[in-house]
This record gives structure tokens, sequence and C-alpha cells, in this order.
């Protein structure tokens, strides 16, 4: 086992043409991949070997997720991505090379809803979620509208449910997500897709890095957003309200529900794998999880009342709002405007200026008549006055308005 930094180092000196080696020490991260932390002249780099095919699998989207976060869109990112310096053949599968990103790990559930880390990991995810969907189009990664994410999701929940394994009341609570169509009205941006507090590096309450980009996508943003509510509630809301200071987020209510809503999803995942992979202890943990969820609405309960009857809008959705709302721009003149004025009142509004008709017979005062005194269009055939008769009489310049000093 102690040899495996050294062949993870040789490794990359074949991946990175030039690279010379300094020193070498083990990497403790994804246990699906073999890693070493490499110390080259200028900077210590990450060399990487899948052990499985889902980890070379998760290794080859990362690679495109990667690629597609160019120049550009990392020049509008507050924090670094890693960067791919080369790859080599490793027996059946291959080493790959990245930058290695400064920074520490935390956990999510030591967040409160008052840290100070919550600023910038909300500027974090709002940066992701405001760059072009042109990067996933352009770099060959999934597209998909609020459509297709609501489809997926009820698929994952059908499968889960094939299982037989899913409470009943739990299942409600899920079936009645996906079927509120208003949850769904949303507009689907870049996504990191596999976003929690693993991904993030942080340092001096900054977020300084961000990894594992293999997710990388055009999709839900709430899907970034689910990972905190394994700190409570209180620290999603308190993150949201952060997160919409800078963004058009839309219903803010129906994002915390989809949040809510995939966080919860997890274990329909964890309880999937467990059935495809015939591995009986984690599908006993998976139901053992949903189980305490039977008891408690949860999250998504919670979320989905509160969206259900309309909570009043707290002060930064009412910002978002305000900022939504286009300014009307008046380039009429000031005369101008005056003759909009009277033409509103002539035909429409102030019956001043128009002159009475003579009276008819009968049949004339029984026909029917538009809110302006003038006979509607299904009695027209009572009109026995010449039209000449009935135009008003010229206006008087003494009556006109007075033009006001410019």
């Amino acid at each position: 086992m102690a040899t495996i930094p050294f062949t993870l180092a040789a490794l990359a000196t074949s991946a990175v043409p030039g690279l010379v080696v300094f020193g070498v020490r083990a990497h403790e991260g994804d246990e699906s991949f073999a890693s070493a932390v490499v110390a080259g002249e200028d900077a210590e780099l990450l060399v990487r070997v899948p052990r499985t095919q889902a980890a070379e699998v998760q290794q080859s989207t990362e690679l495109l997720g990667i690629a597609a976060l160019t120049e550009g869109p990392r020049s509008r990112l507050p924090f670094e991505v890693p960067e791919t310096l080369g790859m080599t053949r490793a027996g059946d599968t291959r080493a790959v090379v990245t930058t290695m990103l400064g920074g520490a790990r935390f956990e999510a559930e030591d967040l409160s809803d008052d840290a100070r880390l919550l600023q910038p990991i909300a500027e974090a995810i709002g940066a992701i979620h405001d760059l072009p969907t042109s990067v996933a189009q352009q770099g060959g990664l999934p597209v998909r509208s609020a459509q297709d994410l609501r489809l997926l999701t009820t698929r994952l929940i059908d499968r889960a449910e094939a299982t037989r394994l899913l409470p009943e009341t739990v299942l409600r609570r899920w079936q009645q997500t996906v079927e509120t169509a208003d949850i769904w009205d949303f507009t689907p941006t870049v996504v990191h897709g596999s976003l929690d507090a693993e991904q993030l590096l942080v340092e001096d309450d900054r977020v300084t890095g961000v990894t594992g980009w293999s997710e990388l996508s055009v999709g839900d943003p709430a899907s970034d957003l689910a990972w905190l509510l394994a700190a409570g509630s209180d620290v999603l809301d308190s993150a949201l309200a952060r997160y919409a200071q800078n963004r058009n987020t839309g219903s803010l209510a129906h994002l915390r529900v989809r949040a809510a809503l995939y966080h919860e999803l997890e274990v329909a995942r964890w309880l999937l794998h467990g059935v495809e992979s015939h591995d009986q202890a984690v599908i006993d943990d998976a139901v053992s999880m949903l189980d305490r969820m039977v008891g408690s609405s949860g999250p998504l309960g919670a979320a989905f009342s509160a969206a259900k009857h309309r909570a009043p809008l707290d002060e930064s959705e009412v910002t978002a709002l305000l900022d939504e709302t286009p300014e009307v721009a008046d380039h009429l003149s000031d005369t101008a405007a005056y003759e909009a004025l009277d033409e509103d009142r002539m035909f429409g509004v102030d019956t001043d200026f128009i002159e009475p008709l003579r009276e008819g017979s009968d049949e004339d005062a029984e026909a029917p008549t538009s809110g302006g005194g003038e006979p509607a269009e299904d009695g027209a055939e009572h009109m026995t006055e010449p039209l000449s008769d009935q135009l008003t009489q010229p206006i008087e310049d003494e009556d006109l308005p007075e033009t006001p000093a410019r």
C-alpha cells in the first residue's frame, strides 16, 4: 500500500511532460479513486486513478465539465476550479493529473443560520447559476428543460415505488410535489449538479475552490441548494435569502420546495443503489431513514405547505420583485400628453365634450347604449339621426388648456 503514492507519482511524470517531482504524499479523498498529491516545481498536483467502472465514468464526465469551464467562464467565478494538466494509461484505466486546489473541508451539519460562511457559499452558488447556458451547450453537456427535470424526478419516484419499500405517506408527499405544476414553473440555469460540502474548499470564511464537476449541466438551481438542508431548514432559508439578493430567483417558495424534494430523494437513490447492487446493509439503512421520515412531514412538507398557502413574501422576494418591475419611459411631449388626455375624455371617459343626441322615437329611447352614452353596435338599426348631426362641436381656443411654461 505504501508504494501506491510513488506509483502515482511515476504516472504523473508520464502524463505531464517535463514534470519534475520533488515529493509525494497520500491523498485522503474519494475511496473509489487511488490518489496522491505530487509536489512539482511550482505547485502541488493531484493524480487520481479510478478503482471501479463507476468511478471511471465519473472521471470521464468530470473531464468534460472541467473542459467546458474555459478561461471566460472561470473569470466569472469567485473561486478556483481544477485544471486538467494531462492523463496517461494506467493498466486497464487511466491516470489523470489536475491542479491541486488550496483550502479546507467542512461539515454541512456544522453550519448555523447566522454563519458567516453562508454569504460566500450563496455567492459561489449564485455565480455558477449566472454562467451563460452556452457553457453547457458548447461543451456538449446535458441541457434540460423544467419539464425534462420534472419527468426525470417522476421516474426516480416510480423506480423507488417499484421496490415496494417506500412508506405510503412518503410516497404521497413526493407524488403530490411533482404533480403540482406551479412548483415546476422555473427557468433552468447552469448548475454544478452534485454540489455539497465535500466539493467546497474554504479558507478564512471564503470559498476558495469548488471540485467535482462531473454533473455540470443546465438544470434546476434548487439541486445545488438541497445539501444545505443537512444543517436544517433555518440554514437553507438563511442561505436562500442571501442567494436571492443578487439574482432573479423566481418564486423562492417553489425553489425551497424543490430543494427539499431533492434532499429527500437522496434516500430514494440510496435505496435504489442498495437494491441494484444487492447490498442488504444499504437497503436496511435506506429503509430505516424512510421510516424516520414517516413520523414528520420534514422540510419538504413544511415547504410545500408554505408554498400551497402562499405565505407572505419575505424581504428578499419583495426586493427581487421590485427589481423585475420595468420602468415605463414616457417620451410624450407635454403638448402630446394633453392631446392624449383630451382624446381619452372625448372618446369614452368624460361626456362633457359630447353633444347630446336629439330626442327620437320610443324605439330610440330603448336602444342599448355604450358606457359613453352612444348607441351600441347592436342598436345601430334604431339610429335615425344623420351622423353629421351627432358630431361634437369644434373646440374654441379659449377652451384649450394652457401650455405649461418650459
